[in-house]
């Protein structure tokens, strides 16, 4: 299964506040990896950067920025080119989504995924072909 990863389900790894929800997250998205094929978008990988480099307490430092990066740049990164954004504005007047999640969930949809995991969306909702899940309420 080809399986979207949303910015907020990797943050949520990566937070210290609340160590049992990271933890849990931590665990789920090894199992994910090792089962499954994970895609995030440039979008993600932006998102990310400005959370942890910003909100996160204590904030990540730059070597840690920059393996962070790297490491997700590992994983099928989905480009948010002119053609997505365009679909993504028809997605989000079609189905009633905040532009950002329109841009997370176009990008799914591009890359062939069957699922969209993230906590901004309704789960059990689906998007065309695409099963929205929150591995938070599982």
């Amino acid at each position: 299964m080809r399986a979207f990863v949303d910015t907020n389900l990797w943050v949520y790894r990566l937070d210290r506040r609340e160590p049992a929800k990271g933890e849990r997250i931590r665990r789920w998205l090894a199992d994910l990896a090792e089962n499954h094929e994970i895609v995030i978008s440039t979008q993600v990988l932006i998102e990310l950067r400005a959370v942890v480099s910003k909100k996160l307490r204590p904030p990540l430092g730059d070597g840690e920025i920059t393996a962070l990066l790297a490491a997700m740049a590992g994983f099928e990164v989905v480009s948010t080119e002119v053609n997505l954004v365009l679909d993504a504005h028809q997605l989000a007047l079609r189905h009633q989504l905040s532009w950002f999640d329109a841009l997370i969930a176009e990008a799914a949809i591009r890359s062939g995924c069957s699922v969209l995991f993230s906590e901004d969306f309704q789960h059990g909702a689906s998007i065309g072909e695409l099963q929205v899940i929150n591995p938070l309420l599982e």
